[in-house]
């Protein structure tokens, strides 16, 4: 029989019900079986003449050894040649699900960070509006305060009372979460060596950040200021302001070096010398003279009524003299201590120094938790 007219696609041994070790008489039997119930003379089915060249064909192919080798070794290919197509299949459908779990993944992470993103925002904005509500119930009370404890004062003009609202108490700090996987409660210890923490808020970002909120802004800007010389922040890569910048009255504190200077006469019991006065502000004494001039001894003459004191742009409250005044002080304290460090870290000679560096370092930790 010619091979040209085999066919893979055909399974001769299917259609006479035998297997690919089936001996020749075992086919010529399985034919003959076959064909006495398929034979169009005996078998009124329409499609029988169509079974029963079918049934021939299968007979001839397989009862011939040369054709059935040829046929077995199409059959052969063609098998190999499905395996082949399943497990690339395979590999595809494996690539392909890997492909979607990345995607997936990837989408959900940034949907993660995004959310982060939003959450952080929401609780800046928390922070703006408690801020504000606090700093103007803060005014009010001031207001009433002032009108009640001196009810013969007259103000002239408004005086615009500032306060520290919480954001301005707020710092935000990062950190690499692979290095240290710091929690709220260990931020919230290493932290209040500074001073009291309200409270601090953890991103879910892969990448560490959190919102530290002090009670005081000393406290903030004393951790802000001790980044590089306090070893307890060295895990953070980052230590900055919540809002962007510096709050006003840290600003003011770094621009009004007059006004700061004025405020520490005042807390000594000094009068203000003339020349610390600017030539274009007008020479008034503030509430802690009051007691001088009614005893004889008035730096500026007779006073009227109560102004506020004008020294440009200096803080506008007693609060903010203090709050200032208190961060000076740290700020004077930390800059001593850190020369004393140098000094010793340039001397390394003696041991001795390393235990006097070591007493340094602890006076400076000790300094942050006692001076808020």
């Amino acid at each position: 029989m010619s091979t040209k007219h085999l066919s893979a696609d055909v399974d001769y041994y299917a259609i006479l019900g035998v297997t690919y070790n089936s001996t020749l008489k075992e086919i010529q039997r399985a034919y003959r079986q076959k064909a006495l119930s398929v034979h169009p003379d005996k078998n009124p089915s329409p499609d029988a003449a169509v079974l029963f060249h079918a049934l021939f064909q299968a007979y001839d192919v397989l009862s011939d050894p040369q054709a059935k080798l040829a046929y077995d070794e199409l059959l052969k290919a063609r098998l190999a040649k499905k395996k082949k197509n399943e497990a690339m299949d395979s590999k595809r459908r494996a690539m392909k699900d890997d492909l979607e779990d990345r995607e997936n993944t990837a989408k959900k992470q940034k949907m993660d960070e995004k959310e982060a993103e939003a959450n952080l925002q929401t609780e800046l904005e928390r922070l703006r509006a408690d801020g504000a509500r606090r700093r103007m119930e803060k005014e009010e009370e001031l207001r009433k305060q002032m009108m009640t404890e001196e009810p013969s004062l007259v103000v002239e003009e408004p005086v615009t009372l500032t306060k520290s609202g919480e954001l301005d108490c707020t710092l935000k700090i990062k950190w690499k979460r692979k290095k240290h996987n710091l929690e709220a409660a260990e931020l919230e210890a290493i932290f209040s060596t500074f001073g009291a923490v309200d409270s601090v808020a953890v991103s879910a970002k892969k990448q560490g950040s959190a919102l530290i909120v002090f009670e005081a802004v000393v406290s903030a800007h004393a951790a802000l200021t001790s980044k590089g010389t306090n070893p307890l922040l060295d895990p953070f890569d980052s230590i900055d302001w919540a809002g962007g910048s510096e709050p006003a009255i840290v600003k003011k504190m770094n621009a009004t070096v007059v006004a700061a200077s004025v405020r520490s006469d005042y807390v000594a019991g000094d009068t203000v010398p003339v020349t610390k006065m600017k030539a274009s502000t007008a020479a008034v004494t503030p509430l802690s003279l009051f007691a001088a001039a009614s005893s004889g001894v008035s730096a500026f003459g007779a006073v009227p009524s109560f102004v506020p004191p004008s020294f440009g742009s200096a803080p506008a409250t007693v609060d903010d003299y203090e709050t200032i005044t208190l961060m000076k002080m740290r700020r004077a304290e930390r800059e001593r201590l850190e020369r004393d460090i140098r000094e010793k870290e340039t001397a390394e000679t003696v041991p001795q120094d390393e235990k006097v560096y070591r007493q340094i370092v602890a006076r400076l930790v000790d300094f942050n938790q006692h001076t808020v």
